[in-house]
């Protein structure tokens, strides 16, 4: 157990410690990046704590032996993309049957941007398709490949399958960086542009059901891991959902209040109770399908 808490807290560190890396340093470099482009500072400090970020993962990861087997990775190419492309199928037909009854019931509406004609569609769904693959890879890869390989590796699986879901779930209210005008940047500007990240964590409430919703999300991708003893259904599964959503939150809008509007939270519109029943029943039905595939 000490074991498994200190490989957690060691990942968390490393989150942390890129976010405090990108603080102190993103003013310098926006300074000595000044002669070429007048880069926003916010901007800066977003790409070095994805730096800092990649940096520290690497590190941890490096440690272990076997690293293809503990980042989910150790099939052949075409057994990997077959799951990858059988997640996502599921991941579209689950998510699509999802946010289906919330037009039924009028908690949302279709807005201005709905498509008008095939070609629109489309472009509309290759560029959700697009976001999906491009999130699924990154998030998967760091949290069902690293954090979840490295935990199962020392023996920790439920530390793996229900302690890493509620950090997938936290860093996605991580807000949007604050932005600071280039004559007011200062030494310390960096720690201002990291406070705003937490914006959303002032009010607990406010994000409460969704947060909830996240976390089923992310067990059920982690069950999906320990089945099949790689992240390629996981990454397919989660492009799924990614794509659908993406595509919905833009040609839909939350509705006038009804008496449905429960199902949804106030943080978005979107996430909330109703894909937290379906992301909880996922993973019961999957539960029930008998023993974990051995990897």
């Amino acid at each position: 157990m000490r074991t498994a808490a200190r490989s957690y807290v060691a990942f968390l560190l490393v989150l942390l410690g890129a976010m405090l890396f990108a603080a102190v340093a993103s003013p310098l470099v926006q300074w000595m990046l000044a002669p070429v482009e007048r880069f926003p500072l916010h901007r800066v400090f977003s790409r070095l704590m994805l730096l800092g970020l990649i940096g520290g993962m690497a590190w941890l990861v490096f440690r272990f032996r076997n690293r293809r087997e503990l980042l989910g990775f150790n099939r052949p190419a075409p057994v990997l993309l077959l799951r990858l492309v059988i997640g996502l199928v599921a991941g579209t037909f689950v998510m699509a049957l999802a946010v289906a009854p919330l037009v039924l019931l009028d908690v949302r509406a279709w807005n201005a941007r709905l498509p008008s004609d095939m070609d629109a569609w489309m472009a509309l769904a290759l560029k959700g398709l697009g976001t999906g693959l491009a999130v699924a890879l990154i998030e998967e890869t760091l949290f069902r490949g690293a954090m979840h390989g490295a935990l199962q590796r020392i023996g920790a699986t439920r530390w793996a399958v229900f302690a890493v879901p509620l950090l997938y779930s936290a860093v996605h209210f991580l807000g949007k960086a604050a932005t600071v005008p280039w004559e007011q940047v200062q030494p310390w500007s960096g720690f201002v542009v990291l406070h705003g990240l937490f914006d959303s964590f002032a009010q607990p409430l406010r994000i409460v059901d969704a947060f909830v919703a996240l976390y089923f999300v992310g067990l059920l991708l982690a069950l999906v891991r320990q089945r099949w003893g790689d992240i390629a259904g996981c990454i397919g599964l989660h492009a799924g959902f990614v794509a659908v959503i993406t595509v919905f939150r833009r040609v839909s809008s939350p509705a006038a209040e009804t008496h449905w509007a429960f199902l949804v939270g106030s943080f978005d519109g979107l996430l909330g109770p109703w894909i937290a029943v379906i992301a909880a029943l996922a993973c019961l039905a999957l539960r029930r399908r008998g023993p974990v595939r051995k990897a």
